[in-house]
C-alpha cells in the first residue's frame, strides 16, 4: 500500500482532536479503527498517529497503534512494548505491566543479553514494589528473567525494608543461584535480622546464616553469634565466634565475646591466645573509648597469668594503655606471680 501524504495524517490527527476534545469517547475509538484499517500497513503514518497520541494523552489510540507496529515490526517488539508499557505505568495504568511482560519475553527471545532487557525488568520492578502482590506477578514472566526480577526488586526496597527486600532475595537466588548481590544481601540480611533477633532469635540466626552461606561474609556470622548468645545458645554462640576470629582477628566484640565464652569453659589457655589480638585492638582505639573495653583486657591478662604466662600480661598492660589505677591492680597480681 503506497504511504499516505503528510497532509491526509494532518487531517486525520486534527479530526482524532476533534473528537477527543468533544468528548466524545465512542466516536472517537471507532476512529481509531477506522484509521487503522486505512493505514494499518503504513509503518511511518503509524509512528506518527502513535507519537500524535502519546503527546495527547490518549492511552487508548497510542496502545492501538503501538500493537499494529508491533506486529509489523517483530524485530523492534520489545522497544515498541517496553515504550508503550512505561507510557500506561506513567499513567497509572496497571495492563501497562502486560506490555513490559511482553517486552522482557520478546527480548528474551531475540538475544539473553538484550539491551532493552534490563530496561523492562526495572521498570516492571519500580511499578512492582508498590503492590501486594508482586510476588504473584513476577512469576507471571518468563522463567528465564524471574530471579534478575525479583534481585531488582530487593535492590529497590534494600535495608530501609528488609522484609520484602529479604523474601525477593531468597526467591531470587533460588532462581540465580550463582547470582552475587554481595554488599547489598549482607545489608539486608543484617536489618532483617534486627527486627528478627528479640522475638525470633532462631529465625534471625538462620536468615544470617543464609546469607553468610550467598556473601562469604564474616560480619553476618558475628551478627548471629551476637544473637545467639542474647537468646542463650552459648555452644552455638562459640562456635560462630570462633569462626569469626579466623576471619575477622581484629574484630573486638568479637574477640571480647568469645574470650568469655572460654573462660566460661575454663578453657584459660585458649583465652591467653587471644590476649595479643585483644591488645592490639583495644591498642587502636581512640583514647576515650578504650576503657569501655576494659572487661576483655581484665579477661585477656587473667588469661595469661592462669596460663603461666605473665610476660605475656605484661605486654598487654604496656599495650593497652589504660588509666594508672587500673594498671597498678595488675601489676600488684603480676608482683605475687614472681619474675617474668
Amino acid at each position: 500500500m503506497p504511504q499516505q501524504a503528510p497532509s491526509d495524517v494532518r487531517a486525520v490527527m486534527a479530526q482524532l482532536r476533534e473528537l477527543a476534545r468533544s468528548g466524545q469517547r465512542e466516536q472517537f475509538a471507532g476512529y481509531c479503527r477506522e484509521v487503522l484499517r486505512r493505514y494499518g500497513k503504513d509503518d511511518k503514518a503509524l509512528m506518527r498517529l502513535a507519537r500524535f497520541c502519546q503527546k495527547e494523552g490518549w492511552h487508548g489510540g497510542f496502545e492501538l497503534f503501538m500493537n499494529r507496529l508491533a506486529e509489523r515490526m517483530p524485530n523492534s517488539r520489545a522497544g515498541i512494548w517496553l515504550t508503550l508499557g512505561q507510557h500506561l505505568l506513567q499513567a497509572g495504568r496497571h495492563r501497562g505491566l502486560e506490555y513490559v511482560r511482553r517486552a522482557a519475553a520478546a527480548a528474551v527471545e531475540q538475544a539473553d543479553d538484550h539491551p532493552l532487557l534490563g530496561q523492562a525488568l526495572a521498570t516492571a520492578a519500580r511499578h512492582l514494589r508498590q503492590r501486594e502482590d508482586w510476588e504473584a506477578q513476577v512469576e507471571t514472566f518468563p522463567p528465564q528473567v524471574r530471579g534478575d526480577l525479583y534481585l531488582e526488586l530487593a535492590g529497590l526496597w534494600g535495608p530501609a525494608d528488609p522484609e520484602p527486600a529479604w523474601r525477593a532475595y531468597r526467591r531470587g537466588l533460588r532462581h540465580k543461584p550463582d547470582a552475587w548481590p554481595g554488599e547489598a544481601l549482607v545489608a539486608v540480611a543484617q536489618a532483617y535480622a534486627r527486627r528478627l533477633a528479640q522475638k525470633e532469635p532462631a529465625r534471625a540466626v538462620d536468615a544470617l546464616l543464609w546469607a553468610a552461606e550467598r556473601a562469604d561474609d564474616p560480619r553476618l556470622l558475628a551478627q548471629a553469634a551476637a544473637i545467639a548468645l542474647q537468646a542463650g545458645d552459648k555452644e552455638q554462640a562459640l562456635r560462630l565466634s570462633r569462626q569469626v576470629a579466623r576471619r575477622l582477628p581484629e574484630d573486638l566484640d568479637n574477640l571480647t565475646r568469645l574470650a568469655m565464652l572460654q573462660a566460661e569453659e575454663g578453657q584459660w589457655g585458649a583465652v591467653a591466645a587471644l590476649a595479643p589480638a585483644i591488645a592490639a585492638a583495644v591498642r587502636n582505639l581512640n583514647p576515650w573509648q578504650r576503657e569501655e573495653h576494659t572487661p576483655a583486657v581484665d579477661l585477656a591478662v587473667e588469661a595469661c597469668l592462669r596460663a603461666g604466662q605473665p610476660a605475656q600480661a605484661r605486654a598487654v598492660l604496656e599495650q593497652v594503655r589504660l588509666p594508672h589505677a587500673w594498671r597498678a591492680r595488675w601489676e600488684a597480681r603480676l608482683a605475687e606471680a614472681g619474675p617474668a
